[in-house]
C-alpha cells in the first residue's frame, strides 16, 4: 500500500474542508500515521500555506485582524479524527474486510485523535474554528440510477457515464438525494466522537449548529463572551437576517443551553456573563425597530413568535430568552438591561414595549418560575468580572488553561467528558472522492 504523505492529506482533505470543494475520504488514518503527519508538516510548506490562507479568509469575516496562523500538530489530529469518522459512512466501510472489530478500532482511533487539550487561547480557538467551521454543513450526494433492465446506487459517487447513456432508449432515470449532518455524523459511532471534537472548538459550536448536534455547554464557551470582538461576532451571527419565525432560533438555542447551565454548578460570574449576553441580544432585537413610526406599537416579531397557535412549535429556550430580562428585574436589576439604554429614548421605549408584550405573551407564572431558578445562582449581588484564572487579555500564544482541564466533572455528556462547550458536502467515491460546497452566509 502506497505511503500517504501529509501534503496529500492537506491537499485532498483539509484544504477543501476549510475552503469548500471536493474532499477525499481514503483509508482510515491510524495513530502512528497521524503522528507522522504532524512531524512532517515542515516538509509540506506549500499545502500548509494554502490551508492557513484559507483559514485566515474564513476568520476575516469574524475579526478585523486574524492572528497569524500556522497549522499545528493538534489541528492535524482534529482533522484526522473527522476524516476517520467520515470513513465510517464511506461505501468502502461496508465491505467484507471492514468488520465490526475493525470499525470499533477506527472509532477508537478517531476518539483519541479528537481528544486534544482544551484551550482558551484566542489564537488557538480561532485557528480551530477556521479548520472546523464547515463541519455542520457536511453533506453527501447519493445517486440512484435505474434503467429498463436494472438499477444501481452510488453513495457519494458520480455514476459512470455508460449508465447514463441512451437515456431515452434505455429509459434511464436518475435520482439524487442529499445526506446531511444528521445522517453522516449522528450515528451511535460518530456522536460521541463529534461531541469530543466540537468541545475542542467552542467557537464553531456557538456560531453554528444542527438540531442533532451535541448540545452547547456554556461553561466551555463563556470565555468567548469576555472577548468584545468575538462576542460581537457571535451576536451578529445569531441575529443574521432571517424570516420572523426563524429570527430567534440562535438566541433560543443559547437560552436552552443557559437553562441547562443553571441546573449544573457554574460560577456566578459565568451565569452573569451569559445572562448579560442574552439580554444584549434582546436589546438588539428591539433596536431593529426604533425607526418605525409608532414606537408604542406591538412588535411584529414578538407577535409572530409568541402567537398562541405556535406555542407547540416554539424552539426550546425561546420562552427563557424572551422572559429573561423581565425575570432579572427581580433578581439583579443591573443585568436586566444594558448600561446606557436610557440614553436612547427611542430604544428605551421599544424595550419597554417588548417587556410588556413578553409579560403578556408568556405569562407571569413563567417569569416567576425563571426568577426562582435565577435566585439560586444570583441571589448574591456581585460584579460582572472575569472568571478567576482567566486573564482579561490572554496573549495570542497563551497556553491552554490548566483550570479548564482540571475542572470538576459535575455532569457528563454523550462524549463521556465533562460539559464544555465545513460548510461542505462530503461524498465517498471509490477512491475517496467527496464534495464540499460552502453555505452562503453573506446575508
Amino acid at each position: 500500500m502506497a505511503r500517504r504523505s501529509v501534503a496529500e492529506f492537506l491537499d485532498g482533505f483539509v484544504l477543501p474542508l476549510v475552503r469548500g470543494g471536493e474532499v477525499r475520504i481514503s483509508r482510515p488514518i491510524p495513530m502512528e500515521e497521524a503522528e507522522r503527519f504532524g512531524q512532517d508538516l515542515a516538509h509540506a510548506s506549500e499545502a500548509l500555506v494554502a490551508v492557513d490562507e484559507a483559514r485566515a479568509a474564513v476568520l476575516s469575516d469574524l475579526v478585523v485582524r486574524p492572528p497569524t496562523l500556522v497549522l499545528e500538530e493538534d489541528e492535524v489530529y482534529l482533522a484526522a479524527a473527522l476524516h476517520n469518522v467520515l470513513f465510517l459512512v464511506h461505501p468502502d466501510a461496508d465491505g467484507v474486510t471492514v468488520t465490526r472489530r475493525v470499525r470499533s478500532r477506527i472509532a477508537e482511533t478517531a476518539r483519541r485523535l479528537a481528544a486534544q487539550p482544551l484551550s482558551r487561547s484566542r489564537r488557538r480557538v480561532l485557528a480551530r474554528h477556521g479548520l472546523l467551521h464547515n463541519v455542520f454543513d457536511v453533506t453527501r450526494i447519493d445517486t440512484k440510477v435505474s434503467w429498463w433492465t436494472g438499477s444501481a446506487e452510488f453513495m457519494g459517487q458520480a455514476p459512470p457515464g455508460r449508465l447514463l447513456a441512451w437515456e431515452g432508449v434505455r429509459r434511464v432515470r436518475r435520482e439524487d438525494e442529499t445526506a446531511r449532518y444528521d445522517e453522516l455524523l449522528c450515528s451511535d459511532e460518530a456522536t460521541p466522537i463529534m461531541a469530543i471534537l466540537l468541545r475542542r472548538s467552542p467557537l464553531t459550536q456557538v456560531l453554528s449548529s444542527h438540531p442533532q448536534a451535541p448540545a452547547l455547554h456554556w461553561e466551555d464557551a463563556v470565555f468567548l463572551l469576555r472577548d468584545a470582538e468575538l462576542a460581537r461576532a457571535v451576536a451578529y451571527s445569531a441575529l443574521a437576517p432571517a424570516p420572523p419565525d426563524q429570527r430567534c432560533a440562535a438566541p433560543a438555542r443559547y437560552a436552552a443551553a443557559f437553562e441547562q447551565m443553571l441546573e449544573r454548578s457554574p460560577s456566578d460570574e459565568d451565569v452573569r456573563a451569559v445572562a448579560a449576553f442574552l439580554v444584549h441580544l434582546g436589546v438588539l432585537l428591539a433596536h431593529a425597530e426604533v425607526r418605525q413610526h409608532d414606537l408604542a406599537a406591538r412588535s411584529a416579531l414578538l407577535t409572530t413568535v409568541l402567537a398562541p397557535e405556535r406555542a407547540g412549535k416554539r424552539p426550546r429556550g425561546l420562552t427563557t430568552f424572551l422572559a429573561l430580562p423581565n425575570a432579572l428585574r427581580s433578581v439583579d436589576a443591573r443585568l436586566a438591561e444594558p448600561p446606557g439604554l436610557a440614553d436612547d429614548p427611542r430604544l428605551a421605549r421599544r424595550w419597554q414595549v417588548h417587556r410588556a408584550q413578553v409579560a403578556e405573551g408568556v405569562g407571569e407564572a413563567v417569569i416567576e418560575t425563571l426568577v426562582t431558578r435565577l435566585q439560586r445562582r444570583l441571589g448574591r449581588v456581585g460584579l460582572l468580572v472575569a472568571a478567576p484564572g482567566a486573564p482579561a487579555d490572554a496573549g495570542p500564544d497563551a497556553a491552554p488553561d490548566a483550570a479548564l482541564e482540571a475542572a470538576p466533572e459535575a455532569a457528563m455528556d454523550v462524549s463521556g467528558e465533562a460539559p464544555v462547550g465545513a460548510t461542505g458536502e462530503t461524498s465517498g467515491a471509490p477512491s475517496g472522492g467527496a464534495t464540499v460546497e460552502p453555505a452562503d452566509h453573506s446575508s
